[in-house]
C-alpha cells in the first residue's frame, strides 16, 4: 500500500532541491517591466543579486542580447557599471547599476543581468529586460527663443504698459 502516488513524492523531491540549492547559491532580481526611454536621455538598469558569503565567491555580468546573439557589455565609453554591496545574516546584497548617461536607438534591446559562484559554480540568470529607446521628435530642430508668440507678447505688454502710464 502506497502513502503518496509517486508523482506527488518526484514533484516534492523536486521543489525542495530546487529550494535548497537556490538558498546555497545565488539568486538573481530586478524589474520584470519594459523600459522606455527617449535617445539622449540617461537611464540607469538596476540588478540585485544575493548570495551567501560563506559558499560562493562571486562574479557579476550584464548583457546585451539582441536575437540569438549576446556579447557582454564593457565598452567603459558607451556604458558605466556601479556595484554596491551590503552584508546581513551570512547573505550578501549586490546591486549592479548599468547606466547610459546618453541613450542612443542602437541601445534598444534585451539585457540580461547573471552571476556565477566562482568556487561551486552555481549560476544564477535574470530574466530578460527590454529596453526600448524611442527617437527624439525634437532632434535637429532649432529653436528660436525670439519666436513670434514672444513678439506678439512683447508688444501686447509695451501697449499695456502705454495705456497704464497714460492713466497717470
Amino acid at each position: 500500500m502506497q502513502i503518496f502516488p509517486p508523482t506527488s513524492v518526484f514533484l516534492t523531491m523536486v521543489v525542495l532541491c530546487s529550494l535548497l540549492s537556490s538558498l546555497s547559491g545565488v539568486v538573481v532580481k530586478y524589474s520584470r517591466e519594459t523600459v522606455t526611454k527617449t535617445e539622449g536621455h540617461f537611464v540607469s538598469l538596476k540588478c540585485e543579486v544575493q548570495y551567501d558569503i560563506q559558499n560562493c565567491d562571486i562574479v557579476t555580468n550584464w548583457w546585451y542580447i539582441n536575437g540569438n546573439k549576446s556579447k557582454p557589455i564593457t565598452d567603459p565609453n558607451h556604458y558605466l557599471i556601479t556595484v554596491n554591496e551590503t552584508e546581513k545574516n551570512q547573505l550578501s546584497y549586490r546591486n549592479i547599476f548599468l547606466s547610459f548617461n546618453s541613450l542612443s536607438l542602437e541601445d534598444s534591446g534585451h539585457y540580461q543581468c547573471d552571476a556565477k559562484c566562482l568556487n561551486s559554480g552555481t549560476v544564477g540568470k535574470g530574466h530578460l529586460l527590454y529596453l526600448n529607446v524611442k527617437a527624439d521628435p525634437y532632434k535637429g530642430l532649432k529653436v528660436s527663443t525670439w519666436s513670434g508668440q514672444l513678439k506678439a507678447d512683447k508688444a501686447l505688454l509695451a501697449l499695456s504698459a502705454i495705456l497704464f502710464l497714460s492713466r497717470y
